[in-house]
């Protein structure tokens, strides 16, 4: 019985020890905080930016420098050609767009953004006309994926910008310049009129400094004194400005009639696709000219949807008219604005933070943009990219 009772106590006394430890919890290694804070610091999610100046940089455009509006909280880092998604609310609409960093990448004291007004736009205009200096916005951390990677990119670059796609371009320029890159660059930018040419001065500038830089300007519309080039950017003028093509990559931004007519012209010179880097399209200015749309649809036609949401823990569902010739995230932000936030960042199609799931009916997306297999398997699409051309049902429960 003694010898029972003495076993009964050795299990007990085991059991309990086997107890302790599997409560005792390893403390956390000495630079787990530190990695935590870069991890916070590098993709933040979510920023507060404060505008502290505002330069005119042409008849359209102007220079919106930022810094952190939490002063115990630094800048999110960024690789030069990377953008921000900026966040307004316009007459009780909540939206963002995407505007490239002008900065350079190796100081995070301010961001500086280059925002040009789009006609017909909506942020672009608002943001020109009311932004001041003390305003606050938020803002997306830094996204994009044309940026330099020597590993893949080689050491001769083409940039190729039209307009205000100079933007993302001077970034990598001053980053280049900066850090005294050994990789050589041709910059062919394209613009109107002289007045249009955006960071002219300090462009000049870099080119004069740096030997292995080289800027072109081509004017469109130039007056009849300008000494440069004119016209389009044509094989031709590429082909004289770089030489040859060989053990090129090549960057290009600027708007869709540019990326049309200079992806031709580089589809003859026999450039491979894979030595060609874009800035997403963003929305074309108008859908029903893209190739491939439905001819049978007005672009005056509407479109019933339905988006199922969860409010509050409780699932709900919307009934509302959109625009087929609208993309189906404009129509969700003015329709729930005040019931859910969708992600987003790129409003085109790149970034996939608002994927959604479509449960019924079927919607547009223009041909160049490209769609995540995993996405597609899983019946999701991008409502920043996507337009309506049937009935649609939505879930945003499901992701």
């Amino acid at each position: 019985m003694e010898k029972e009772i003495m076993e009964d106590v050795k299990q007990y006394q085991k059991a309990e020890k086997l107890k302790k430890k599997r409560d005792e919890v390893e403390p956390l290694p000495w630079y787990y905080d530190g990695l935590e804070n870069l991890c916070n610091r590098i993709h933040p999610g979510k920023q507060l930016l404060q505008v502290t100046d505002i330069e005119l940089l042409s008849r359209d455009t102007k220079l919106f420098r930022f810094i952190s509006a939490k002063p115990n909280k630094p800048l999110a880092p960024f690789r030069a050609g990377q953008y921000i998604g900026l966040t307004v609310d316009i007459n009780g609409v909540r939206t963002s767009r995407p505007f490239s960093l002008a900065s350079s990448p190796n100081q995070l004291s301010y961001y500086e953004l280059g925002i040009r007004r789009k006609d017909n736009g909506f942020v672009s205009p608002f943001l020109i006309e009311n932004l001041k200096v003390g305003d606050i916005l938020e803002a997306s951390e830094p996204l994009g994926n044309l940026f330099y990677n020597p590993l893949f990119h080689g050491k001769d670059l083409v940039f190729i910008a039209g307009g205000s796609g100079i933007t993302p371009f001077i970034s990598m320029l001053r980053d280049i310049s900066e850090k005294k890159l050994p990789i050589n660059v041709w910059l062919i930018f394209g613009c109107l009129t002289e007045k249009d040419i955006l960071f002219r001065t300090e462009l000049n500038d870099i080119q004069k400094r740096r030997s292995n830089i080289n800027i072109s300007y081509i004017l469109s519309e130039p007056n009849s004194d300008w000494k440069g080039e004119c016209g389009f950017i044509t094989r031709d003028k590429i082909l004289n400005e770089i030489g040859t093509i060989a053990k090129k990559y090549f960057y290009m931004v600027g708007n869709r009639a540019m990326y049309e007519f200079v992806r031709e012209e580089l589809n003859a010179l026999g450039i491979p696709q894979h030595r060609v880097y874009y800035e997403a399209f963003g929305v074309p200015d108008d859908i029903t000219k893209v190739i491939g749309w439905p001819q049978e649809i007005d672009s005056s036609d509407k479109i019933q949807v339905t988006v199922e949401y969860r409010r509050n823990t409780f699932k709900e569902k919307i009934e509302f008219e959109a625009l087929c010739s609208e993309p189906i995230l404009n129509s969700l932000e003015r329709s729930i604005r005040d019931k859910i936030e969708i992600a987003n960042a790129c409003r085109s199609g790149e970034c996939a933070l608002c994927r959604t799931r479509l449960i019924s009916g079927k919607v547009f997306v223009p041909p160049e943009v490209t769609i995540r297999e995993v996405d597609k398997n899983f019946g999701s699409i991008h409502p920043c990219i996507s337009y309506p051309i049937t009935n649609v049902h939505l879930d945003l429960t499901l992701t």
